[in-house]
């Protein structure tokens, strides 16, 4: 019982630092994933090992993060619009992710709880106590460091949204031809992320993903550009105009008669 547990929560930690090792996307290129991985790793080996200290570290986790969930989907069913709407479907569609999810953290939960330990701890204790640091020195990094002035958009704050979007904006103005930096491509990530609410206007909502196009754009991404340019023009016809003034964008003639199309009034 303690090699399977333990073989689960290393797969799945070693999983997640292969997936930011290749540069995934979004929230995985970011240190709370990595120090999730870690953790998991080594809580892992420490149950294979029958570590005590890895089974109280794995039991606290899991059952800690099982409650947030709940609270998620609790919190996300009473404030969720009717399933009718776009908004509506996409948010049910992430709950029943969050419940499937806490479903198979329980059957982890159950594995682990059932797997013997040693009587005392020891040596091989070390172990998971050291991934435990890891991850909350990496988790401390990313709280206090830079990722600070995305975290507001990140918890649904419209107004951080629109500087990040005005800032990403303004930047592919000055150097249009100058790749973006690491905080740009996940600002960008974070904005593509995060669905515009739909009682926002239609031009902030606009700026958010011509601002992502933006990014696309300067990172060399040209049909990931295109998309958002078109979905920045289907928001707000002001955007319409200034996508299809893009020239390092290869529009086809089809295309920049759809934008002419949408721009006029």
């Amino acid at each position: 019982m303690h090699i399977i547990a333990g073989a689960i929560l290393t797969l799945v930690g070693a999983a997640a630092v292969a997936y930011i090792a290749r540069g995934a996307s979004a929230f995985e290129q970011e240190p709370p994933l990595l120090a999730l991985g870690v953790m998991l790793v080594t809580i892992g080996i420490g149950t294979c090992a029958r570590s005590r200290a890895a089974a109280l570290v794995a039991r606290v986790g899991i059952g800690a993060t099982l409650l947030l969930i709940g609270w998620i989907v609790v919190t996300g069913w009473l404030t969720s619009g009717p399933a009718s709407t776009d908004d509506g479907l996409v948010r049910y569609v992430q709950l029943l992710g969050f419940a499937v999810a806490a479903a198979v953290l329980a059957g982890v939960f159950l594995l682990v709880r059932r797997a013997p330990r040693r009587a005392s701890f020891g040596p091989i204790d070390i172990v998971p106590v050291a991934g435990l640091a890891a991850a909350l020195t990496l988790g401390m990094i990313w709280l206090l460091g830079t990722e600070a002035e995305l975290r507001p958009c990140r918890l649904g704050n419209d107004l951080a949204c629109q500087k990040i979007a005005t800032r990403l904006i303004e930047s592919a103005e000055r150097s249009p031809s100058t790749r973006p930096t690491a905080w740009e491509t996940r600002a960008a990530l974070v904005l593509d992320t995060e669905l515009c609410p739909s009682a926002s206007e239609p031009g902030p909502c606009g700026a958010r993903r011509y601002a992502v196009g933006t990014v696309a754009l300067r990172a060399g991404r040209l049909d990931a550009a295109k998309a958002a340019f078109r979905q920045a023009c289907d928001f707000e016809r002001g955007w319409c105009t200034r996508a299809a003034q893009e020239q390092a964008v290869p529009w086809t003639s089809d295309e920049l008669q759809r934008l002419e199309r949408r721009a006029r009034p």
